[in-house]
């Protein structure tokens, strides 16, 4: 893995990619630090730069798919992943080495725009939890983002397609909530959510086994688990689906660490979401290796 890490790290800075990474990043957090907290007199860095729609739509719909491009697509297009595939090591330690390289390059940029909340403090007063907080968060969001981009990597088949899928992807995950919202709520919305999601089951189980019964049963368990709910808890089905869906919203538990809020389930969410994707980079690996 050390190996696979050493290799993409040195990858990014032996092209303009690393390079042109770090300086937008800069760049546009310095012009929003600017403007935002120097012209304005703002000392909260992170209520107004870090958490401002436009920056983080810059961050996770342009930049993290940057630095995510070329992780997989990129060997893909070269026809140099079939010396991946062959090598003596795990999927897992491909996965993680790419993964690592790419943590490590945004790791270092927000190393250098801890710089703005410094001159802030160093000319006045800083809210000290809230940034401490914020960075985590940061930090968090931007790696369930670069293991969503990692995945969608391992699958595309050109760095462009990978670019603008991340790109959508980081929309979809900034406006859920939004999206949430326009849901319609009551009984029958969630048990229409309820039973999609049943039928996904079962569609992946029978994807997973090539097996037609393996895939009714789990359609059928699902449904059976749907039912008991229902009676046991009827009242939860009228906002069972926008309830649903903003407690697995990233978006809304981001904004948490943004408030200053530090919540133990929170954290362990992000990471249960950055090695579920993960996990799916690998077996997408796996199955590549093995046709």
């Amino acid at each position: 893995m050390t190996a696979i890490y050493l290799r993409e790290l040195k990858a990014y800075f032996t092209s303009l990619q690393g390079y042109l990474y770090l300086a937008l990043f800069t760049c546009v957090t310095g012009i929003f630090f600017t403007v935002i907290d120097i012209m304005y007199g703002i000392n909260d860095f992170v209520s107004y730069v870090l958490s401002n729609s436009y920056f983080l739509i810059f961050v996770y719909c342009i930049l993290i798919p940057i630095l995510t491009m070329r992780l997989f697509a990129e060997e893909k297009r070269h026809k140099t992943d079939q010396l991946l595939l062959t090598a003596p090591i795990t999927a897992w330690e491909i996965v993680l080495g790419k993964f690592l390289a790419s943590v490590t390059l945004f790791l270092i940029g927000l190393l250098i725009i801890t710089i703005f909340p410094v001159i802030i403090a160093v000319n006045g007063t800083i809210p000290v939890t809230n940034t401490i907080s914020g960075y985590i968060g940061m930090i968090l969001f931007s790696l369930c983002m670069i293991a969503v981009g990692t995945f969608i990597s391992s699958l595309a088949e050109e760095p462009i397609i990978s670019i603008i899928i991340s790109a959508v992807a980081g929309i979809f995950v900034l406006f859920f909530s939004n999206l949430v919202s326009l849901l319609p709520d009551g009984v029958v919305a969630t048990i229409v959510f309820l039973a999609l999601l049943a039928i996904g089951i079962a569609v992946l189980f029978y994807i997973d086994t090539r097996k037609i019964g393996i895939a009714l049963i789990a359609l059928i368990v699902c449904g059976g688990l749907i039912t008991a709910l229902y009676f046991l808890n009827k009242e939860w089905f009228m906002y069972g689906l926008t309830n649903s869906l903003n407690w697995i919203s990233l978006e809304k538990r981001f904004e948490e660490f943004l408030n200053g809020i530090l919540n133990l389930s929170t954290i362990i969410y992000m990471l249960s979401f950055i090695v579920f994707f993960l996990f799916a980079s690998v077996q997408v690996i796996e199955r590549r290796r093995w046709r």
